[in-house]
């Protein structure tokens, strides 16, 4: 009997046997990279993401993203950019383990601007992207003593799962599950005068169209309608890899969004956002995620 004849049997196989491998080899690599320390992890996954990464059926979603966004680039610049894509992707799985000293050392994540949110009493929305290693964004919220919120996508792996979520403990963080529930929780987080981390470059089943390097592409827009009904501001956060595992997030000017704004206008600020993501990407293309289906399904 084959799977295609039987997916409750193919879902059984990936619930019992391949999530939990998954897992445990996951644990185990982890556990291993967390000995090791972070510069030597760093250097070692990003060079193995530099092996492997352009073997993968994602390195081809990734060139094709990067010709439609940027096709004034020549041929080999595009193979510049990817190369040094895989290898900021792979730092990243080295850094991973490391994440709590990571972010708590002021020498590894520098934070350009952050007394512009110290300095704001109300609540606040970070808006940042996937650049670099974006997990070090979460520096902000260590360094701030508030309440504070992450929205988060779920892995496919719920075990696997467990791992992102170990976030919670050390960011003294509640995570809000995309939808929903992220709603709900981003208003009583912000309600309380507390900060809520937001990555929003990924592509939003439920989002409306905007451009996005000049293409239009489905676009988060709760965020900016919380904005407007509570009257907070939303903080662009750069991040950047300045060499090996050392970083700066530089926290650009507020935006604010009009009391009671209409459609056009939210659409109006994610334009604004999407631009201001755009922008950095330009200026570091190899640190930004290209495999990501930004713009939905590209025929390759």
């Amino acid at each position: 009997m084959s799977f295609h004849k039987s997916p409750k049997l193919k879902q059984l196989l990936i619930r019992y046997i391949i999530w939990p491998i998954e897992t445990v080899l996951l644990g185990l690599i982890l556990l291993i990279l967390r000995i090791m320390p972070v510069d030597f992890a760093s250097i070692l996954t990003g060079w193995i993401g530099s092996k492997i990464g352009p073997l993968s059926d994602w390195h081809k979603r990734a060139k094709a993203n990067l010709e439609l966004a940027m096709p004034e680039l020549s041929e080999k610049k595009q193979e510049e950019i990817l190369s040094a894509m895989w290898w900021n992707l792979g730092r990243n799985i080295g850094e991973f383990p490391h994440l709590p000293n990571l972010l708590s050392a002021s020498k590894r994540v520098e934070i350009q601007g952050l007394e512009k949110i110290k300095d704001t009493e109300k609540g606040c929305v970070i808006i940042a992207a996937h650049q670099a290693n974006w997990e070090t964004s979460l520096a902000i919220m260590m360094r701030i003593d508030r309440k504070k919120g992450i929205i988060y996508r779920p892995l496919n792996n719920p075990l696997a799962n467990y791992f992102a979520k170990r976030r919670q403990s050390y960011l003294n963080a509640k995570m809000f599950l995309k939808g929903r529930e992220a709603a709900h929780g981003m208003i009583s987080t912000l309600k309380a005068n507390g900060i809520i981390g937001l990555l929003i470059d990924q592509q939003l089943r439920e989002g409306k169209m905007v451009p996005f390097f000049g293409i239009p592409a489905k676009t988060a827009t709760a965020h900016i309608k919380i904005a407007s009904k509570l009257q907070i501001n939303l903080f662009p956060a750069e991040t950047i890899r300045i060499k090996g595992a050392y970083f700066k997030i530089i926290v650009h000017d507020p935006i604010s969004v009009k009391k009671n704004a209409s459609n056009d206008e939210i659409l109006e600020i994610a334009e604004q956002l999407n631009n201001q993501v755009e922008s950095w990407i330009k200026t570091r293309p190899e640190h930004w995620l290209w495999p990501h289906r930004r713009w939905g399904k590209i025929k390759l």
